[in-house]
């Protein structure tokens, strides 16, 4: 005799999940196009970068090339300053807190340093 639709809650509940379905997915979709917009701005922003610096190296690349032939040239020399310095010092033993201060060691030596004279502030005993 009376039928009774109780379909009017259930159509509401499925219209509101619709709705908010519908709402999740325009904001997935926002979301996904503005990371690509700003993967693409990043990017260009890289690439703009990597010119700038790759004429600035273009530049600066001949100086560098006279700077690393000026110090191989130069090397040697660097080379036979440090021995004379180094066999002053194992004749020298006043020289020793300089040699170790630069890690300067003789050729031969395989040990450590002579100490340094008696009057430096760590051997002084305390009163």
């Amino acid at each position: 005799m009376d039928n009774f639709d109780n379909k009017t809650p259930i159509q509401a509940g499925e219209n509101d999940l619709q709705a908010q379905f519908d709402a999740l997915r325009h904001l997935v979709t926002s979301t996904l196009i503005l990371v690509i917009v700003v993967s693409g701005t990043f990017n260009i922003y890289l690439l703009r970068q990597w010119r700038t610096v790759s004429k600035e190296l273009a530049q600066i690349r001949p100086q560098a090339a006279q700077i690393i032939t000026d110090y191989q040239k130069s090397g040697p020399m660097m080379d036979d300053f440090v021995n004379k310095i180094t066999d002053y010092g194992r004749t020298h033993a006043d020289f020793a807190p300089i040699m170790a201060k630069y890690n300067l060691r003789p050729a031969g030596a395989t040990g450590a340093l002579p100490a340094p004279p008696a009057s430096s502030p760590a051997a002084k005993p305390k009163k």
